[in-house]
């Protein structure tokens, strides 16, 4: 929704917008973007509007969204203004998947500009190489990030329905949204509807070891697909130069091109691999799309680098869900394989409050030396920390945590990650300044 923000600015509108527990660095980047944000949703705080956008983690019996209702004010979804008011007439590269789809959008635009192209973009991030997190952009191709999270209150259809694709890249594909779909099948039958939408010349980018994907194309595909696995099974695939994924190689019809990047583990690899794929489809060749991603600089809280000394690393990483948990620890184990890795986790999203993930969650911490958690569930804790093997401990407070932390936790050459899809309390400002 911020980023929605800055496109309507852009397109003329005066926008202000209300949420509540806003955090860096969407709150930064609005900001410094002068669109006034106020907190909380009480109707006195709701100023007039020619037109109100309602985000989908709001629901019935919001004082706003009432008042709005009962006055019979004007009102849409943020992706159905969208696709009325930016992506018509646009060549739209769409992101998907449970993991990946911020990186990969990121990664995509950074190549584009650098090729010349000015695209519009929305990531729902903030890039690292881009002052914004959209922008409209003057060229005919549009990249955005699309999830399969649903629309709002009163459209339940999956987001990504609304914006009509050329090109749909399915990163992956994993249970997810548990306060909104039941199952998986839930979640594949919402792509299977995307892509009833798209035309016999549209393309779709994909994984050929994901089951869950394939599942989905199972039903029916009536456009062009394009798959990506490993050596010898497939045409496109890719190979690690270096253990932690930091030097590559890309193959794509049979072209192949060598890379040496910013970026680490597989998943970045598995993302770059999807970009790339994507960008040949408007006759962007390897050679010329690959070479972009060597200055690419990543996004914010995707394994973001905080502090960086010989005796002490710390990184900063969105992950919320077992896989992305596992491989943001296994990019982190190639890279210092003989370093002490500390993990601290917050339980936040509904998927992973449900305690569903928790048997994953335990086998997804193997590479880390020491695992802390926080989370609202004391006795999901308890028993996180109960089942495990390793050295597993509660984060009650972050104040006292932190302090902690300094004081007797840390050994020299540690690597600590922080790791959820909010702002853990602001334990990055906190460790940052401690440390």
């Amino acid at each position: 929704m911020g980023s929605l923000a800055l496109l309507a600015r852009e397109l003329g509108f005066e926008v202000s917008g209300c949420d509540e527990n806003i955090y860096p660095p969407m709150s930064d980047l609005l900001q410094e973007q002068n669109i006034r944000v106020n907190q909380g949703f009480k109707k006195t705080d709701l100023p007039q509007a020619d037109l109100y956008l309602i985000g989908n983690v709001i629901s019935r019996g919001n004082e706003s969204i009432e008042y709005i209702l009962d006055s019979k004010l004007p009102h849409t979804s943020g992706p159905a203004w969208l696709s009325e008011n930016v992506l018509q007439n646009r060549r739209v590269i769409a992101v998907s998947g449970t993991h990946g789809k911020t990186s990969t959008t990121a990664m995509l635009t950074w190549i584009l500009v650098n090729l010349g192209f000015d695209p519009g973009f929305l990531i729902a991030g903030r890039p690292k190489d881009f002052s914004v997190s959209a922008k409209l952009g003057k060229g005919e191709i549009f990249v955005i990030e699309a999830d399969e999270y649903d629309t709002a209150f009163f459209d339940k259809r999956a987001k990504l329905i609304h914006y009509n694709p050329e090109v749909l890249i399915i990163n992956n594909l994993e249970f997810d949204h548990a306060d909104i779909y039941r199952n998986l099948s839930e979640i594949q039958k919402q792509f299977h509807n995307l892509i009833r939408t798209m035309s016999s010349e549209d393309l779709i980018v994909f994984p050929s070891d994901d089951k869950n994907i394939e599942a989905v194309l199972e039903l029916g595909v009536w456009s062009g697909k394009s798959e990506f696995g490993s050596k010898g099974k497939d045409l496109n695939y890719f190979e690690a130069i270096k253990k932690d994924h930091s030097s590559l190689k890309f193959f794509i019809n049979k072209e192949k091109v060598e890379i040496n990047w910013n970026m680490l583990g597989e998943h970045n690899a598995r993302n770059a691999m999807a970009a790339l794929l994507a960008l040949h489809h408007f006759d962007i060749t390897l050679s010329d799309s690959a070479k972009c991603l060597e200055t690419f600089s990543g996004v914010q809280r995707r394994l973001e680098t905080i502090i960086d000394r010989e005796e002490l690393k710390l990184f900063d990483d969105f992950a919320h869900h077992p896989t992305a948990i596992e491989e943001t620890l296994r990019a982190l184990r190639a890279r210092y394989k003989d370093n002490r890795i500390i993990a601290l986790i917050e339980i936040r999203s509904n998927t992973m409050k449900s305690g569903l993930h928790d048997k994953a969650l335990l086998s997804a911490t193997s590479e880390a030396n020491l695992v802390f958690w926080k989370g609202p569930d004391e006795n999901q804790l308890g028993n996180l920390v109960n089942q495990s093997p390793k050295n597993q401990n509660i984060i009650d407070s972050v104040e006292l945590f932190a302090e902690e932390l300094r004081r007797s936790i840390i050994n020299e050459r540690d690597v600590i990650v922080m790791m959820s899809n909010g702002s853990f309390d602001g334990l990055a400002d906190l460790l940052k300044s401690k440390l």
